[in-house]
């Protein structure tokens, strides 16, 4: 695998501006991690706030590292093999071979059943954790499920109080929002009952100091120098395909007075703020919201609106912002599959909310469309194509008179089948299938001025899927791929249990299907795992060896 170097990371650090100062003194010594490079790293609201919640907590020495190859700190370039705890943020399924990069780097030992308690605490949190943590539970002494304001502490406490690697690790096995591959799964690597996710509540919500902000700003990343805000968590819609929004819960909205702090706080260092959530414009003060920024003199945009939010009471202040921009996701062009989705909007809405756009001033849209949705038939693959073609209409008639035309761009997916969602037992096209779907699509998309569309790799697509759906079995294929072996080799070398994953799931034998919301029977003693040899040095060792 190319690993992409960090070329100065000290002229990085000098161009970042940092709300909180990170000190690497503490009892312990945590190092919070994110399996790609530093600029999309950075641009992960999820990284950031982990690290911000990590350095609140007393006697706890904090620094970061990221994909850069070196197996060091980025502040201080301390050997991550010196750290107590090794927490990783992983936020995507192709992320995952990362970890075991970054673990190589450091001369840490890849399988938790390879280290001793001198080696550092390796923990994953974020979505990768909570959707299928078994292809990387070989690597993995402790996932985090669920939100990192309720089980960081906790971890962190328990890291404290316990010297002992061996009686820590038995004692998160028992806890809720935590899952121990050493303790939680069988000598076959299956899930010995279920576990329990924890997820943030409406008292979580209502704390002011709970609202996830950016505290570094820097220039370096996707959004440069803009700061995200986080305005809610969980969704109003239940869309079939969407992990989110069938596991994050109803819609609960952080509270504008709190959310307005934080702008406060993020203005002294940047006047470009980042708006983001699964439902943003749905926030019930959002107008507000942005007509104090507009008062502020701020550069505001948001990430994807859902289309019953594209009214002019949010798209005007959004304008008046700065935003010349926005993203909806329709999915697809056809209203009965969208309805099929569970996401019952018509083509016409979709429409006049484009138009709206465009009446407030806001000129360019994006609007994401996902190939191989169970049912899907080539008129509603050419659905997708009028969709687009009237939505460019549209801009045409705005944009002429004004001499200004704005960019259409359409960013085309191919499903991928999550667990936990009604889709999770379906089928994922073929690759010749879904060159056949893109080869339609763009035929009918040809000659359209001012307009741009991405199309998938299904390789990736079909790794992805794998990953979303596998076993303990799929580690020998990130094993692989850390090795340096291309994804098209890996999905031969590895056919039948890709197949099993992807093209032709057993929708009763799913063995990823053990995290739940729902509180977690107590397992006895008798119906433990039978863990693998402990070794005998004990963390007070590891201590000793940086003294």
């Amino acid at each position: 695998m190319v690993i992409t170097r960090v070329s100065s990371p000290q002229q990085l650090v000098d161009d970042e501006r940092r709300l909180i100062d990170l000190s690497p003194h503490g009892q312990i010594r945590i190092g919070v991690g994110y399996p790609n490079s530093y600029r999309v790293a950075l641009s992960s609201l999820a990284h950031q706030w982990i690290t911000r919640l990590s350095a609140r907590i007393e006697d706890v020495g904090v620094e970061r590292f990221y994909l850069d190859g070196t197996g060091r700190t980025f502040e201080y370039r301390s050997p991550l093999g010196d750290m107590d705890i090794l927490a990783f943020t992983v936020s995507f399924e192709l992320d995952a071979v990362h970890v075991l990069n970054i673990l190589d780097d450091s001369g840490i030992p890849r399988r938790w059943t390879q280290r001793t308690a001198r080696d550092p605490l390796v923990v994953v949190g974020g979505p990768v954790a909570s959707i299928n943590p078994l292809p990387l539970s070989p690597a993995v002494d402790v996932f985090c499920l669920g939100a990192g304001e309720i089980l960081l502490p906790e971890l962190l406490e328990a890291v404290k109080n316990t010297a002992d690697r061996s009686k820590l690790l038995e004692d998160l096995a028992a806890r809720d929002g935590f899952f121990v591959p050493r303790h939680n799964l069988d000598t076959l690597g299956r899930p010995l009952g279920k576990r329990r996710r924890l997820e943030k509540r409406d008292r979580h919500i209502a704390k002011p100091d709970n609202v996830p902000a950016s505290h570094i700003i820097t220039p370096h990343t996707e959004y440069r120098n803009r700061g995200l805000i986080e305005m809610s968590r969980g969704c109003p819609e239940k869309c079939s395909y969407c992990w989110v929004s069938f596991n994050y819960g109803r819609l609960r909205s952080y509270g504008a007075d709190h959310i307005m702090d934080r702008v406060d706080e993020m203005s002294r260092t940047t006047r470009k703020i980042g708006f983001i959530a699964t439902a943003v414009g749905d926030h019930p003060d959002l107008p507000r919201i942005l007509h104090q920024c507009r008062e502020r003199d701020l550069d505001v945009a948001v990430s994807s609106l859902r289309i019953p939010a594209m009214v002019r009471e949010v798209l005007q202040p959004l304008a008046q912002s700065g935003a010349r921009s926005v993203t909806i996701a329709p999915e697809t062009g056809s209203e009965s599959l969208r309805h099929r989705l569970n996401k019952p909007i018509s083509n016409q809405r979709i429409l006049e909310a484009a138009e709206t756009a465009q009446l407030c001033g806001i000129n360019n849209l994006k609007m994401y469309f996902i190939l191989g949705l169970p049912g899907e038939t080539d008129d509603d693959i050419l659905s997708i194509a009028s969709l687009l073609q009237a939505t460019h209409q549209i801009m045409l008639n705005h944009g002429r008179p004004k001499g200004r035309v704005g960019n259409l761009h359409a960013g085309v997916s191919i499903l991928v089948p999550k667990p936990y969602t009604p889709y999770q037992g379906a089928t994922m096209i073929d690759a010749r299938e879904a060159r056949r779907r893109i080869k339609l699509l763009r035929r009918a998309l040809t000659g359209l001025p001012n307009f741009k569309i991405d199309f998938p790799s299904h390789r990736e697509a079909v790794w992805q899927g794998f990953l979303s759906r596998g076993t303990t079995d799929a580690f020998t294929a990130l094993e692989d791929r850390a090795a340096g072996s291309t994804v098209s080799n890996i999905l031969n070398g590895h056919r039948n249990a890709v197949e099993a994953a992807t093209t032709n799931p057993d929708t009763d034998d799913q063995p990823w299907s053990f995290i739940s919301s729902a509180p977690m029977a107590q397992r006895s003693k008798d119906t433990a795992a039978q863990p693998n040899p402990e070794p005998q040095d004990s963390r007070e060792d590891h201590q000793k060896k940086d003294s």
